[in-house]
């Protein structure tokens, strides 16, 4: 039996939320700030850390508005996943959160340079993360049949 280790040795991990907004089978994309301490100019969906005392939902929600100026409703979680995040490999738990598009128009924060709807379909075999395309097969749902 693997002992476990005492409370007090143990490390903190950050938690963060990750949103995939979808419209009319669209996912909209990010393209992170290149002055960002972690995968900085890489197309992403949207992400952000949960506050202390504050829910997963809740902090999807916010983040989405605050880095899109978009309101969402999320639909469901799609994936759970683990990363070492930025220089200083930070161990990280991100939780990703499939959203729709509630309404607002595209705005975004100083945290990324640029956007674009992309199909979902594209998202499955482009050159993106692999939680992006795990995110995106979720959502495509099956494989249309030939």
């Amino acid at each position: 039996m693997t002992p476990f280790e005492p409370a007090g040795a143990r490390q903190a991990f950050l938690v963060c939320v990750v949103f995939v907004i979808e419209r009319d089978g669209d996912v909209l994309l990010l393209k992170r700030s290149r002055t960002k301490d972690h995968a900085p100019g890489e197309w992403e969906t949207g992400s952000g850390g949960v506050l202390s005392g504050e829910s997963p939902y809740v902090a999807v929600v916010r983040e989405a508005k605050e880095e899109t100026g978009l309101d969402v409703d999320v639909l469901d979680v799609i994936d759970v996943f683990h990363f070492y995040r930025g220089a200083e490999r930070r161990e990280t738990i991100g939780i990703t959160f499939h959203c729709r598009c509630g309404g607002g128009e595209v705005t975004l924060s100083d945290e990324h340079e640029d956007s674009k709807w992309a199909p979902v379909a594209a998202l499955v075999d482009g050159p993106y993360p692999e939680w992006l395309r795990r995110a995106a097969l979720v959502i495509r749902g099956p494989a249309a049949s030939v």
